[in-house]
């Protein structure tokens, strides 16, 4: 009898320890001795958030609607800061990899690439984060790592725009699909946890620096609907964004900030957001001190949040913490209610959740990313690569380029940029020695040839005398490579264009080169288009860098010396002239804006860029002539490279609506793929036109689809139409 009970009290312990094993490990924040629902990994998001909140006093919950925000210890809530920035990544605490800028990854046409450095981005904050003990040891401000103010998908309508380097281009289409891949990016795949948080900004219609914190756009809603808002609703439907940035404009009169209709009727009403809303740092004290929409700081404060904002970010105002210093007062006050203050921390803390800080960090993927990810090789081809696909050759007279070694003895490199490494703004330090243009020649060629250069002083270069040293060097070198263009004292967040031309001291300098040695090659190093005028009618070849990132002068030696043929394509329009533009307040895209409504022949249009190589396009088809609304058009068109290069082509998918009584674009980007080709490889391209593709938004503000004829038309640039075909769209 006693062995039947020693066994039975022995498979007994056995089967508690093995139900303790099989238990998931869980951390007791508020040390009370029991599993809360809150502390319970197993237990569904929202009832843990919603059990935390039950437990937070009023006072609690608003003091974690700021984007600095404090512990709550009794709780075992952590201090945290929302504020970090991953453009083309992560700027802070410490060192990273340094990618292109945002506008060279749109130019890289490759959605699926920029998933890549996205990733990278992410993982290497969270494997910072790790290296931090969970962010135990991080105590600089704005410094967390699981939250980034990035990407900006604010459309770069007008190139006077000093944020354009910072956005994906002038195409809703372009710029929606390289957000979406951002966005999946940063967020990471995991079903239960989130990698880091992604927050599009600036919602919406921001496109003015000179008066950024009073600017009151104006614009038909069919432009809002049209033009400013579909990339953010993709990245919102599609990329699953957990959080978004709203803008300092108003939009028609309602600051952005306190505007319900496009915050709470449109994101989260009519695209199902169910993340939270940050304002722009400020935005909320700008209600009552720049844009005298609300009469107090605390009416500032229960106006923003009625409208649907979550999350104070504070700073650039007077009045600026007013969640943290007047929300208080409102709630005492009965302008905001505690149910209201409840839905907003509710969405803010959701997030925390999903990041697994309420978890043991054992049951959390990400929370193994080790810390030598920062900089890692890996990371470092991966921002080589993107440079070399975002580089776009705008000119190649007599296919001077690429350049042939075995010709060529001495190389003069010279210019402002020719010796430094300009990242654009938002930019971290990089782990790694960043290589300079002149840096990445040389350690091309430096081996074969002489490679010689001339730092560029600014202070003592004021006119074509100056520039003695640098036309002696250019004129007893076989070629001459000038890298030149602007940098952050020109066009940065706050700082607006007031030109589109290359500063005059700069095309002073070219002009005595080419004087010197015409065989001059130009390599541009900016963020934005320019008036390159004289350059595109004399210099032979010019090669547009951007700002490539910390791989950015090794990028540009592989493609002059043919290491790498260019295929990157411009993600927005090079004009002419500054008065081929709209004003710079006229928001009305419909007026003369970007490539689907200007009358003006650019300097380079929309989706430009040259090869080393050659491609032809031949044998359009499509799936059926009529097709029924609802149906999928489907069309194929076949591309062969025809050229001795092997190379990429971007083969780029415009309609036009010939059906619409409202002016429509003349032709709009619908699809595009990037596609490798050896020599002499030809390969069939299929692209399909949903519903959705065919259908636009008319002046009764109606998403519609007209029956009748709609072109189609396949190229290499906007205005490089090779093949073309109509349809016709018919009710069943």
């Amino acid at each position: 009898m006693m062995r039947l009970i020693y066994l039975f009290l022995t498979l007994s312990f056995m089967a508690v320890i093995q139900v303790k094993a099989q238990q998931k490990p869980w951390i007791d924040f508020n040390g009370n001795g029991v599993m809360d629902v809150y502390e319970n990994p197993d237990a569904e998001t929202d009832k843990r958030v919603n059990d935390l909140l039950s437990q937070m006093t009023v006072y609690e919950k608003m003091q974690i609607l700021h984007e600095v925000a404090p512990a709550i210890p009794r709780l075992g809530i952590k201090k945290y800061d929302h504020g970090n920035e991953a453009l083309h990544g992560v700027v802070r605490p410490g060192k990273f990899t340094v990618f292109p800028m945002a506008i060279a990854l749109a130019s890289t046409w490759n959605p699926d690439l920029i998933f890549k450095v996205s990733s990278a981005i992410s993982d290497e904050a969270r494997a910072r984060w790790n290296e931090l003990e969970q962010g135990t040891l991080q105590n600089a401000k704005y410094s967390d790592l699981l939250a980034f103010w990035s990407p900006t998908v604010n459309m770069a309508r007008d190139p006077r725009w000093g944020r354009t380097p910072e956005t994906y281009g002038e195409d809703p289409f372009l710029t929606s699909r390289i957000g979406v891949s951002f966005v999946k990016g940063l967020q990471g795949d995991d079903p239960r946890y989130l990698k880091v948080v992604s927050t599009p900004k600036h919602f919406a219609g921001n496109n003015e620096e000179h008066n950024r914190f009073r600017c009151k756009a104006v614009m038909s809603e069919r432009a809002l609907r049209s033009y400013y808002l579909p990339a953010f609703k993709a990245l919102i439907t599609e990329g699953k964004a957990q959080s978004i940035m709203t803008a300092y404009n108003a939009i028609n009169g309602i600051p952005c900030t306190a505007n319900k209709w496009l915050v709470t009727d449109i994101l989260r009403n009519e695209w199902g957001f169910n993340g939270y809303v940050v304002s722009d740092c400020g935005a909320p004290g700008l209600l009552y001190s720049d844009h005298n929409y609300a009469t107090s700081p605390e009416d500032a404060a229960a106006i923003s949040m009625k409208a649907g904002l979550d999350l104070e970010c504070s700073g650039y105002c007077k009045e600026c913490f007013i969640f943290r210093d007047y929300l208080p007062k409102a709630y005492e006050t009965g302008k905001i209610s505690e149910s209201e203050i409840n839905s907003a921390a509710f969405r803010v803390l959701k997030a925390r959740f999903k990041l697994g800080i309420f978890d043991d960090p054992a049951l959390n993927p990400y929370t193994k990313i080790a810390p030598s990810n920062v900089g890692c090789a890996e990371h470092q081809q991966l921002a080589l690569e993107t440079a070399l696909q975002s580089i776009v050759l705008l000119k190649n007279k007599g296919n001077i380029l690429p350049l042939n070694l075995k010709k060529i003895k001495s190389i003069a490199v010279v210019g402002i940029n020719a010796n430094s490494c300009e990242f654009g703004d938002y930019s971290g330090v990089p782990v790694n020695e960043p290589v300079s243009p002149y840096e990445g020649i040389l350690q091309r060629a430096g081996g074969k040839i002489k490679v010689k250069t001339v730092i560029w002083d600014t202070a003592s270069i004021k006119g074509p005398e100056r520039f003695s040293k640098e036309k002696k060097l250019a004129g007893s070198s076989d070629v001459v490579i000038a890298v030149v263009g602007i940098n952050k004292t020109i066009e940065r967040e706050g700082l607006d264009r007031k030109s589109l031309d290359l500063p005059a001291n700069q095309m002073d300098f070219i002009k005595e080169i080419y004087k010197s040695n015409p065989k001059t090659i130009v390599v541009l190093v900016a963020g934005s288009s320019m008036t390159i005028n004289w350059i595109q009618d004399n210099i032979p070849a010019i090669v547009n860098a951007w700002y490539p990132g910390e791989k950015g002068g090794q990028a540009i030696a592989e493609v002059l010396f043919g290491d790498y043929n260019p295929s990157g394509r411009l993600p927005l329009t090079y004009y002419n002239s500054i008065d081929d533009l709209p004003p710079f307040d006229d928001y009305e895209v419909f007026n003369g804006r970007t490539y689907m409504f200007s009358d003006k022949k650019p300097l380079y249009a929309f989706g430009y860029g040259l090869s080393y190589s050659t491609f032809k396009y031949d044998g359009i088809k499509i799936n059926q002539q009529q097709i029924v609304a609802g149906d999928t058009a489907e069309i194929c068109v076949d591309i062969q490279n025809t050229g001795k290069y092997d190379g990429d082509e971007v083969v780029q998918l415009y309609l036009h609506n010939c059906n619409a009584s409202e002016k429509v674009p003349v032709k709009q980007l619908k699809a595009f793929r990037r596609i490798s080709l050896k020599s002499g490889e030809k390969q069939t391209v299929s692209f399909r036109l949903s519903r959705e593709d065919m259908s636009y938004w008319n002046n009764h503000n109606d998403f519609v689809l007209l029956p009748g004829v709609y072109n189609v038309m396949i190229g290499s640039s906007s205005d490089d139409i090779r093949q073309k075909i109509d349809f016709e769209v018919v009710n069943k």
